[in-house]
């Protein structure tokens, strides 16, 4: 589990989620939204892997800005942060955790809504992205596409990953999460592997980075359960 620690900016509250590898993942009750990922590289050079922008880790209530402008509640639990917010009728739930491993879960949970999901502005300008699809391949997305998300997750478990731990939050099995898709980056030499329980995966180069977001997860009621998972990984 992360330690976490609390500080005030401003209005809002910003919570440091760092795990036992040394590196952070900062987030705040503004909009429940991610501030910044500092990951090292196989070097043990500090890199920071969100882009520089109040946008870069943004969290989408039926595509709007009424739950992006205002303060969530937050709490500090033992697998990372809960933040909640209702407005007009609509409520929704996020909860952060970063492991030992460098996975991020991000898990929503929302009710009286259509879509909820988030998304990341990775800062890899070279970014080679890759949907987890019978043959996709390789490619350097431009414009925004969206890919189906339909393989389930094979994951090989390892010593102090979450799959381990039944109080921790990632299940990558009964939870359904799914592959959706992978990411490489040469100048940074790391991989990321994107996890999701959702149905589609959008991806597009923006400017600063690779725009990477889980969306799709219609409920008939409602009520929306979902989880998306990234995985970091030096490149050997």
């Amino acid at each position: 589990m992360p330690s976490i620690k609390k500080e005030t900016v401003g209005k809002a509250t910003v919570y440091t989620l760092r795990n036992t590898k040394g590196n952070e993942l900062k987030v705040t009750d503004l909009g429940a939204r991610v501030v910044s990922l500092r990951y090292r590289d196989k070097n043990f050079t500090n890199r920071f892997l969100l882009k520089d922008d109040a946008a870069a880790g943004r969290v989408f209530v039926d595509g709007g800005a009424d739950f992006a402008d205002i303060i969530w509640q937050s709490e500090v639990m033992i697998e990372g942060v809960k933040f909640s917010a209702e407005v007009g009728g609509k409520s929704a739930v996020v909860i952060y955790s970063f492991s030992n491993d460098n996975e991020i879960s991000i898990k929503y949970e929302a009710a009286g809504v259509e879509d909820i999901s988030t998304e990341l502005v990775l800062a890899l300008a070279d970014a080679d992205f890759r949907a987890c699809q019978k043959g996709a391949a390789w490619e350097k997305v431009t414009e925004e596409k969206i890919y189906p998300v339909t393989e389930p997750a094979e994951v090989e478990m390892e010593l102090g990953m979450f799959g381990y731990d039944p109080g921790c939050p990632i299940d990558y099995l009964d939870g359904g999460l799914k592959n959706a898709a992978n990411i490489f980056s040469a100048e940074a030499s790391i991989d990321i592997i994107v996890y999701a329980t959702q149905n589609e995966i959008h991806a597009a180069q923006v400017e600063g980075g690779l725009a990477v977001k889980t969306s799709g997860s219609n409920a008939a009621d409602g009520k929306i359960k979902a989880q998306t998972v990234y995985m970091f990984k030096n490149r050997k």
